[in-house]
């Protein structure tokens, strides 16, 4: 069985794009989660762990899957880490509009799933 600790390094890389993506310090995020700047820090490095509380607060803050910073995608979207790579770099208001043309898409693909099929 490979080593315990080969996850903490690619999983502290997601975790820091993620948190880069909102757009929040080191310093604001560890507030948020309520651990230090320097822990961290230590985490995107991968020089440390997190317990599972920790992992779901990240989760909930940078409203990120537990399966995108574990295993580096979300269960159903193997493309998902794409996409928050390329909203990384909008401004907050892009980011915004990006979050209203997905809800309507996503509205769309729900009334086309449940639109009674019509005879021909």
């Amino acid at each position: 069985m490979s080593g315990q600790n080969e996850y903490k390094p690619a999983m502290g890389r997601r975790i820091q794009k993620a948190r880069k993506a909102a757009r929040m310090t080191q310093m604001k995020f560890a507030e948020k989660i309520d651990v230090s700047t320097q822990y961290v820090s230590n985490l995107e490095r991968g020089i440390v762990g997190c317990s599972v509380a920790t992992l779901l607060k990240i989760c909930d803050v940078l409203e990120v899957s537990s399966d995108f910073l574990l295993m580096g995608q979300k269960a159903d979207s193997p493309n998902f880490p794409t996409l928050a790579e390329e909203f990384s770099d909008l401004s907050p208001k892009e980011q915004k509009l990006m979050e209203e043309v997905f809800a309507l898409l996503k509205k769309a693909f729900s009334l086309k799933h449940t639109e009674p099929k019509k005879d021909v």
